[in-house]
Parts: structure tokens; sequence; C-alpha cells
């Protein structure tokens, strides 16, 4: 069977979709989208009628590169005032072979949850700790072993109704089933994991335009989170302050211009084009550098003491990443506050090479690890679809459009 998923990503400023195929283990991208994001602030809706509009727009495009109607899809939802609940529960193996299965998996997992989500609250996911069998053997996945009893110990991951059903809605406005809900810190974590982190304390830190979410994560799972009011969008805010510009402009010169670390910015580059008042000025590179890195460098310090109030252990590793972080210097910046902690790689998938895409292409591999993990098979394209996609691939004399850059899976969503 053809694995095909998609994700979206609804952010203030862009919002990113990535389509693709899982075969033979590996993940090639078949479609991706960065699409000016409206009706949104620090996460949050506040126009309904404009996140839309705007998301259809952004879907139908990816729709139309494909050839197909994309129906169905994992998002991102708010991480604003997340709850994480550590919760145990444990099912009787009925299996007459005694062997543990699928469903015993995620029968001790519902039993977790079950009675215990608040009313006003909806559940984003449940992350297994350890599994136990028969109370006595620890064991991180139990598919096929023998034993009477399953006890699982778990993170339930909640989230305020108010916020989750405003984005499902709109979604189901616009004919594309919810199959799953997360945040976007899971999708970073998954995209840029080694295997070391699940040994130790992570953070994560995604500095977003008008926001910066701060989570953690011990061995492997999210156990705490926060949020900055500071984003990337302070950065163009003193630029427009100190040379009298628009923040348009002053946010085209932060994308375009300048660079993140000031050693690395010429002194003679210069960036031309009328204040306020309708003045000829010349921006320097070198100064305009300079003023980009001073607040970089603020809000990393922010995160930094935020992010260790999340845990009372030592953060070993902190993910950085965000669209942010297209732009030169930002690495050697974050290396300088973070130290060796730091960890700031370039996504290397062909098709989203684009720190932006970092949570929706997570939010897939993650997707993708608890179907591993409860012995599934799924797709989000019918057969059907499947054939149009290849037939379409086919067809298209000039190559197949691999993405634009930059300009209840089953019974429950529950793990």
């Amino acid at each position: 069977m053809r694995k095909i998923y998609a994700s979206v990503d609804i952010g203030s400023s862009f919002i990113k979709i990535v389509v693709l195929e899982e075969l033979y283990n590996k993940l090639n991208i078949l479609a991706s989208n960065c699409y000016p994001s409206d009706g949104i602030k620090k996460g949050i809706i506040i126009d309904d009628d404009k996140v839309e509009k705007v998301l259809k727009s952004a879907i139908n495009e990816i729709n139309e590169s494909l050839g197909i109607t994309i129906d169905k899809a994992i998002i991102s939802v708010p991480i604003n005032n997340a709850k994480y609940t550590v919760t145990e529960g444990y099912t009787t193996i009925t299996d007459e072979d005694k062997v543990i299965t699928s469903d015993d998996i995620l029968n001790a997992l519902q039993a977790s949850i079950y009675n215990k989500i608040d009313n006003t609250m909806e559940l984003v996911t449940v992350m297994p700790i350890k599994y136990m069998i028969d109370g006595k053997n620890e064991v991180k996945n139990p598919r096929g072993i023998r034993a009477d009893r399953l006890n699982v110990l778990a993170m339930m991951v909640t989230a305020p109704k108010k916020n989750i059903y405003r984005y499902i809605t709109i979604f189901t406005k616009i004919g594309v089933e919810v199959v799953d809900l997360l945040f976007n810190s899971i999708g970073d974590y998954y995209c840029f994991k080694e295997n070391e982190f699940d040994n130790d304390i992570t953070g994560v830190i995604n500095i977003g335009s008008n926001k910066t979410e701060l989570t953690v994560f011990n061995r492997g799972i999210i156990t705490n989170s926060t949020l900055l009011a500071d984003g990337s969008s302070e950065i163009e805010k003193d630029i427009s302050y100190v040379y009298n510009i628009n923040e348009d402009k002053a946010k085209t010169i932060k994308d375009m211009f300048l660079l993140l670390d000031k050693d690395y910015a010429s002194d003679s580059e210069v960036y031309e084009t009328r204040d306020n008042s309708n003045i000829k000025i010349k921006i320097n590179q070198y100064e305009v550098s300079e003023i980009a890195e001073n607040k970089l460098k603020e809000i990393l310090e922010k995160a930094k003491k935020e992010i260790n109030l999340l845990t009372k252990k030592e953060i070993r590793y902190i993910i950085i990443t965000g669209g942010i972080g297209n732009i030169p210097g930002f690495d050697n910046i974050c290396k300088r506050v973070f130290k060796e902690k730091a960890v700031v790689k370039p996504i290397e998938v062909v098709g989203i090479r684009n720190m932006a895409y970092s949570s929706s292409y997570g939010l897939i591999k993650y997707f993708i690890n608890k179907l591993s993990i409860r012995g599934r098979e799924y797709t989000m394209l019918s057969e059907d679809k499947q054939y149009k996609l290849v037939e379409g691939r086919k067809n298209n004399d000039n190559g197949f459009n691999i993405g634009k850059l930059f300009g209840y899976f089953f019974d429950n969503k529950e793990e």
C-alpha cells in the first residue's frame, strides 16, 4: 500500500503544508506550500472567515500541483494553556494465546485517560512513558509479548477546547477531515530528532513571527511548555523605528538583505529605499545586521531563562528553529547564547529545504511513528486518488512539481 500523508501548520504569518509519501522507509516530498496567512495572532484564531479563506487557497494550490484533492490532514493546534498530566491505565489480555496486540496497547492507553479529561479541555495526544508486563517487567514496545495484563504509564496532553474546535470547524467547512491534531513543538522535535535526544532532556525553541514557543521533552516525552510574546517581527519593529520606514520594508530588509551575525556583514553593502517622509536613504548592511543580531540575542536570552524554568533537570540539548532560521548567521548567534547545547540544523529534504517547514514535516514523522508502534498501516489517499496521482506525474511534461519554497487516523486520535 502506498502511504501518503499531509500536514498543515497554520502560523500567524504563513500556512505551511507538506504532502509526502513513505516508500521503503524513506519519506519523499510530493508537494509543499508556504502560503501567506491571515486572521491569526500569536497562534490563536481571531478571524474565522479570514483563516478559512487563506487556508482554502493554500490547499487549492497543493491540490492543483498534485492533480488530486487532499481531504485528510494532520493539523497543528495552539499550545497556549496546554496541560501535561502523568496518568496510568491497564488492560487484561484476552487473546487465547495471551499475546499482546496493537489493540491491547490502544486499550491500555485509552484506559489511562478514561474519565480524566477536564470538560473544558480536549485531548491532543497521549505519549506512553513505559509499559509494564504483568506489573513487573518494563518494556518499550510490548506488542508480541505474552502476558495476562498490560499496564501503561503515560503523559496525557490536553489543550482548551475553545482553541482547538475553531480549527477543526474551519477545516470541516473546507472539506478537510482532521485525522490528528498535535503541537508544533512535537513536529519540531521529530523533525530534528537524534537517538541521543530520547535518552536525555531536550528543549525546543520555535521562533515564530510574533511569538516563541518553548517546550521541554524528557526522554522523548513532552512534559511542559510556555510562550514568549516576542517573535521575529520584533526585529522588523526595531529596523522600522531606527530608519523611520514602515514594517513591510523592514521585513523585506530582514528577509533579503541583512545577516543575523554582524561579523559576516559588509560595511560597504547598502540597501537604498525611502523613509516614511519620502526621503531617500541608504541602509548599511553591517549596521542593520547589528540591530537584528542584538534583538535576536535578546529573544534567545529570554527563551533561555524561561525554558530552564520548565524543568528542574538540566537541559542537555536545545533544538532551535523557525522561519528566521533561514537567514544567514542564525546558527552562529544561537550557539553563542546556548553554547554546546544548541541544535541548529538545516532541513536537508528536497522540496522543503526551509526551516519554516520543521513543524509540518515533523508532525508527519511523529504520526508515522505512532502507526509503527501500533503495528497499523494507513494512508490519507484512496486507491483511486493514488492512481490519479501517478497518472498526473506521468502526464506532466514539465516534471512533477515537488513544491514551492518560501515565495481519527483509526479508532481514535489518541496515542
